[in-house]
């Protein structure tokens, strides 16, 4: 039986649209352990039955320990494939499966088509692991009530991708109000804190939190794919990122954006954005998006 060392260098969002690919290899009968550079990817996948091991790497020269232990290296989609092929060389696998982010194609038919000669048979739902924490749902939850979820950042490294008018779309809706402001975000705390109850905790409470929650409202971002793993409703701001790639799934999610020449401009592979006035976000009114947000609410 083939050995595969799968290989991810991206974040949990993007974490989440490889899954299928996961599953989908080892339904088509192979073995594969994944190496990633992201602790919280790995908590993401606990539990999982389609993994035999899940290594966190800090520093590339440490995958030296994994010499011709494979045959082959799969790399998610979007890492460079040179760089990629370099490794499957130092590593000495037999074969590198990898590939460039297509334009309009979804992350996960991506993850899917790069793998597609190993595939017998095929999945596109994803996994994401769930503890059901019942002192968090009762600490943050309400039952006479909508709960409703709103990501207002998009991590510390790319505030350009905030919608700027969250503030006033929180105040248009009723309901029990959670704020979920990442660890390296907590500016927005004194920003959001009188609008509604502020999360903090682990990634796997987060993710139990998120799976109960009548809506989600935010910035394409990590949990809004919570949301779409767990089947949530969901109502995702995009502005200068493609919604086709890196969009919602299902009929309950919803991408909101403006319908711009010069968008979607942004290459996540090196944070590169097209312009300087961010007129997809800036332009983008806080009723086109409440007008979205009431089918669910």
């Amino acid at each position: 039986m083939k050995k595969i060392l799968l290989f991810h260098s991206w974040g949990m969002g993007d974490m989440i649209m490889a899954t299928p690919m996961l599953k989908s290899l080892a339904l088509s009968g192979y073995k594969a352990d994944l190496v990633t550079t992201n602790e919280i990817n790995k908590r993401i996948l606990k539990n999982n039955d389609f993994l035999e091991n899940i290594f966190v790497v800090d520093k590339m020269w440490k995958m030296m320990k994994f010499f011709k232990k494979y045959d082959y290296l799969v790399a998610t989609a979007g890492i460079n494939p040179k760089k990629v092929r370099l490794l499957g060389k130092l590593l000495g696998v037999k074969k590198v499966f990898c590939g460039v982010q297509e334009k309009d194609i979804h992350r996960i038919e991506m993850n899917l088509k790069i793998v597609n000669p190993l595939l017998k048979d095929v999945t596109k739902e994803p996994y994401i692991y769930i503890n059901n924490n019942q002192k968090v749902l009762e600490k943050y939850l309400k039952t006479n009530q909508k709960n409703i979820g709103f990501v207002v950042g998009t991590g510390r490294k790319q505030k350009f991708r905030r919608w700027p008018y969250f503030k006033e779309l929180i105040q248009k809706i009723d309901g029990n109000k959670l704020i979920f402001i990442g660890p390296d975000e907590t500016e927005l705390e004194e920003e959001f804190k009188d609008l509604g109850i502020i999360v903090k905790e682990n990634i796997e409470n987060v993710i139990t939190i998120i799976s109960n929650l009548d809506l989600l409202i935010g910035n394409d971002s990590g949990l809004l794919h919570i949301g779409y793993a767990t089947k949530v409703n969901s109502i995702a701001i995009f502005g200068m990122a493609n919604e086709k790639e890196t969009g919602g799934y299902r009929k309950n999610n919803e991408s909101v954006f403006l319908n711009l020449e010069c968008r979607p401009c942004f290459n996540p592979a090196i944070d590169y954005v097209g312009c300087s006035d961010f007129k997809c976000l800036k332009e983008l009114s806080v009723e086109e998006v409440y007008k979205r947000c009431q089918k669910f609410l």
